[in-house]
Formats: C-alpha cells, structure tokens, sequence
C-alpha cells in the first residue's frame, strides 16, 4: 500500500478533524501520513529566539480533546491512518514553506472548505497564500458529507412522525 503524506493547516479546533474521513474516503488504497500544521510567525523577541529550540510551549495550545479526536480517528482507520499528528510551522516565506514541504515529503495539502482558521497565538497567521505561492497540489476538501445525510434522515423521520 502506497504512503501519502498530507499536510491540513490546523488551528487545533475539532472541526479541523472533519475532513479526515472524507480523505479516507478518497485515498482508499494508500495509506495516510496526516500532519495538522498551525502557522506561526517568527518572534522578532531576542529571547523567543534564543529559546527557540524550546518549541514545546505551543503545544500546550492543544486540547487534550483534540488529541483525544486524533486517537479515535487513528482507531476508526487503521489500516489507512499510519499517522496524524499535531505540528507547527514557524516562518512566513515560501522558500522557507517549500524547505517543510520537501522535509516532510508532503504530497498533497488539504483545505476544509469554508473553514475559519483561527489563530492560537499572536504570531498565528492564515496560510492560505503561502499555500498558493509555493505551487504544490491543494485539495479543498468539504467535510461532514456523511453528517449531512443524517441530519437529511432525521428530518425525513420526524415528517413521517408528524403526518
């Protein structure tokens, strides 16, 4: 089974985590490296640059519930999630984006559509037009397909209840 790696600009809300089972869906025959990215600035403090190996602070941003989502999605698909985790970008260049990219031997980055990126930090920027200027495969994804089918079934149930 063929591996491809996926990066997802993330602002480590739950709703980021929708998408997923629609690229499951999508990539069934590969197996997925899923890395949830929040964009970050550098700091142009002098001692934020001196503890910048001490890059552990920003996770304590993410909830224990986002972590707990991963876990249950990583246990819904085993056999395609080989890993989804949570990391950080910190830059604000393409050259600098494309050197992530290729480190991480990203493939394809997904877009939620329609998703309000939201920022964790004061040095939180949106990546979208990073995303666009360094030329690589964007995949806009919708998610909550499936939800919407449910809540169409639902509705339908209760018309019949009401009749």
């Amino acid at each position: 089974m063929k591996t491809l790696n996926i990066l997802i600009p993330s602002d480590f809300a739950l709703s980021s985590l929708n998408i997923i089972p629609a690229l499951v869906a999508r990539y069934p025959k590969q197996k997925l490296n899923i890395s949830l990215v929040h964009f970050l600035q550098l700091s142009d403090s002098i001692s934020d640059l001196l503890l910048l190996s001490r890059r552990s602070r920003e996770y304590r941003l993410i909830s224990d519930e986002f972590y707990a989502g991963c876990t249950m999605l990583k246990n819904d698909y085993p056999e395609q999630i080989a890993n989804l985790a949570p990391d950080f970008f910190y830059g604000n260049t393409v050259a600098v984006f494309k050197n992530y990219l290729e480190e991480n031997e990203i493939g394809l980055i997904a877009m939620p559509e329609g998703h309000d990126y939201q920022q964790l930090t004061p040095n939180s920027f949106n990546p979208a037009i990073l995303m666009q200027r360094s030329g690589y495969k964007t995949l806009t994804v919708k998610a909550g397909v499936e939800q919407a089918k449910a809540v169409v079934k639902t509705e339908a149930e209760h018309e019949l209840l009401e009749v």
